[in-house]
């Protein structure tokens, strides 16, 4: 039986774990911009709902003029963002848009609106840019069976000056819609570092580059520049000469980071999946269980969510396991898990005692391994990996009816 969710948020809230909502824009005396992290809750009110896209409101609200705003999304259909862009934009900010093709035939796009608010030429301070059909911006490969070809899968958001701060970077696993509000679980962190937000603006750079120069994209890609705590892997990512694409664990980064691993002395490994179809990934979880690791998966429930492979490797053989696809009564959505990160805790690369959290727009599939424009973040912050943590135990409470 599961905890009540205003319990759960209750008891976060009493150790500091969950981040507030945002001061309503123009309220006095707001805080500082800073590092945090910041997770919605689809079973929660509407501030608990709204959690994620209200603090980004918030941060594009206190962008100061004569500033940059830079956004790449995979589906932007939430007119509260872009009104507050529009806003942005009036009051001398730049205000930079990337999104995928696919977002053009959304119900509810805001292409339209953006285009109109900011202009699509890009030799002007504000724009907004779509990536070609069937790919996405850099990842051009269309993989075996993929009817909708690559993606520019991307959730983040770049501010150069907002709320007292400098170099701010926005890494979602959320889409700008509404069904990543009310119906999914999903996660931002807020990171304030000059050299990480260097790091994303010439990746950015990148996207505009490619997308609007290559004819086809790459097949290959992969970086992983770092910045003090933080190490971003940016993807697509080729397999080695003479394997396959679904069948290469030497290329699978996140299969790479779990071998550095190591179980002595009590080793939690944590994950929140929402796509989960790579094998050797599958593979490498149930090895650090029997290593001794405690292993232990919270997933979306939806159908196709867990490819049959990978759901024969791990069933019955984790430490512990929930689907996230809890029933709200007749006619309302399930709710389900749109997140995607990895927690360690223990042992890694050699040094006991790490709390590391890896998130971003990647999931454990091999489109976004082989193909999508995708960001994966690892973060080395034990307060960051706290809220991670809690938010993991939320999830794993929530989701146990499942």
């Amino acid at each position: 039986m599961r905890r009540p969710t205003h319990a759960l948020l209750a008891l976060a809230a009493a150790v500091g774990l969950l981040t507030a909502a945002p001061a309503p824009a123009g309220a006095e005396a707001a805080a500082p911009v800073t590092t945090t992290a910041t997770f919605n809750d689809p079973a929660g009110d509407s501030a608990a709902q709204n959690r994620i896209r209200d603090h980004v409101v918030d941060l594009i609200t206190r962008a100061e003029p004569a500033s940059t705003i830079s956004i790449s999304m995979y589906t932007f259909t939430d007119d509260a963002v872009t009104r507050a862009l529009t806003a942005a934009k009036d009051r001398g900010v730049d205000v930079r848009v990337i999104l995928d093709h696919s977002t053009l035939a959304k119900d509810g796009s805001e292409y339209p609106a953006l285009a109109g608010a900011l202009g699509t030429d890009r030799s002007q301070g504000s724009w907004v840019y779509v990536c070609p059909e069937r790919r996405g911006c850099i990842g051009g490969r269309v993989l075996p069976g993929d009817k909708d070809g690559a993606m520019n899968h991307n959730k983040f958001f770049l501010f150069s000056a907002t709320g007292g701060a400098k170099d701010v970077v926005v890494q979602s696993s959320a889409n700008l819609s509404g069904i990543q509000r009310t119906d999914l679980f999903n996660n931002a962190v807020t990171l304030v570092d000059s050299g990480l937000y260097g790091i994303y603006q010439d990746y950015f750079a990148d996207l505009l580059a490619y997308g609007t120069t290559s004819p086809t994209g790459l097949t290959h890609y992969y970086r992983t520049p770092a910045s003090g705590p933080y190490k971003a892997y940016f993807f697509p990512r080729k397999e080695a000469a003479g394997t396959t694409y679904d069948a290469d664990p030497s290329t699978d980064t996140i299969k790479l980071i779990l071998d550095n691993v190591s179980c002595a002395g009590g080793t939690q490994v944590r994950m929140a999946a929402n796509l989960f179809t790579r094998r050797e990934v599958a593979a490498k979880l149930v090895a650090l269980k029997n290593a001794g690791c405690t292993v232990i998966l919270a997933h979306d429930g939806a159908a196709g969510s867990m490819s049959g492979d990978v759901e024969s490797i791990v069933s019955g053989k984790l430490s512990k396991r929930v689907e996230c696809a809890e029933s709200r009564g007749t006619g309302v959505a399930k709710v389900g898990l749109h997140s995607k990160y990895l927690l360690i805790e223990g042992g890694y690369d050699g040094v006991a005692g790490r709390k590391l959290v890896w998130t971003g727009s990647h999931n454990y599939t091999y489109p976004a391994l082989r193909s999508g424009d995708e960001t994966l973040l690892k973060i080395d912050d034990p307060a960051l990996y706290a809220r991670f943590r809690a938010d993991h135990d939320h999830l794993m409470a929530y989701c146990a009816g499942s």
